[in-house]
């Protein structure tokens, strides 16, 4: 049990979820995976979701006066150092992927900073939804857009329509995460995808994503093969027997093991599907 806390709350589990999808990315494309790409959305991940853990850890104990206890961050420091070290070594090799990162570079640093200041500004209070929307396309653009750039000259229509896919997948992975918070966002006046809409028209709003998704799936992925569309569709529909599932109250391994494992389960279903 303590093996997999460590790797859901040191987010390597998330890590790895992001650099499947890339090799999805890779197969829906119909391009040859590269595996160093993949280990760079891997330790990409790795960094920003520890570097966002240090950061709120830092934060909550400033704000109760606890007094910094360095060693409790020692494993997410050890985690980001290894990481620095893979990208910048992928930077060296590549330097090309330099301003490839910048963009997701550049909203995860808007996220971030939406997140730590998100009850110090009225403006971020109100506008706290846009964090969803944010996430959801740098997952989107990190796991889709990077892995094709990073290996060919162009993005292709086809690599597009993944990543609108992709896109809506994740906010439906993030709205989950939403409804999670709901009830914290509300008694700290945080506004969110969750708290601007009451049960009914979130499982409304989950339903119109759903279709969405399996309308561009079914539309746009023909060249993929029917084993391909069936699994992103079912991924999909995943996502939102899973949202009505978490209209009541579910445990840390829910969401940190088997929502955030919709995108493992997706990505490795395709995998299999190539064999």
């Amino acid at each position: 049990m303590r093996s997999l806390n460590f790797i859901f709350s040191r987010s390597i589990f998330v890590s790895f979820c992001a650099a499947f999808l890339s090799v999805q990315t890779f197969i829906l494309t119909q391009v040859q995976v590269k595996l160093s790409i993949v280990a760079l959305v891997f330790f990409l991940t790795l960094f920003f979701y520890n570097f966002y853990a240090i950061l709120i850890k830092w934060q909550g104990d400033i704000g109760s006066k606890n007094p910094i206890v360095l060693p409790k961050y020692a494993t997410s420091f050890f985690l980001i150092l290894v990481s620095i070290i893979y990208v910048f070594d992928s930077f060296f090799q590549s330097p090309q992927l330099i301003r490839i990162v910048l963009i997701p570079g550049f909203t995860s640093f808007i996220y971030l900073g939406i997140m730590i200041n998100k009850g110090k500004f009225f403006i971020i209070k109100k506008l706290g939804f846009l964090k969803t929307i944010l996430l959801s396309f740098t997952w989107a653009y990190t796991t889709v857009i990077l892995p094709i750039l990073a290996t060919q000259n162009g993005i292709s229509d086809l690599a597009i329509q993944v990543f609108f896919m992709r896109f809506v997948f994740m906010l439906m992975l993030g709205i989950i995460f939403d409804f999670r918070d709901v009830k914290k966002d509300r008694n700290t006046n945080w506004s969110s995808v969750a708290t601007l809409y009451n049960k009914s028209q979130l499982i409304g709003l989950m339903l119109m994503l759903l279709l969405l998704n399996s309308g561009l799936c079914y539309w746009n992925l023909k060249i993929v093969g029917e084993i391909q569309q069936f699994i992103l569709m079912m991924s999909t529909v995943l996502a939102f027997l899973f949202f009505i599932i978490s209209l009541k109250k579910r445990n840390y391994y829910f969401y940190y093991f088997l929502v955030d494992g919709l995108m493992l389960f997706s990505a490795i279903a395709s995998i299999i599907a190539t064999l």
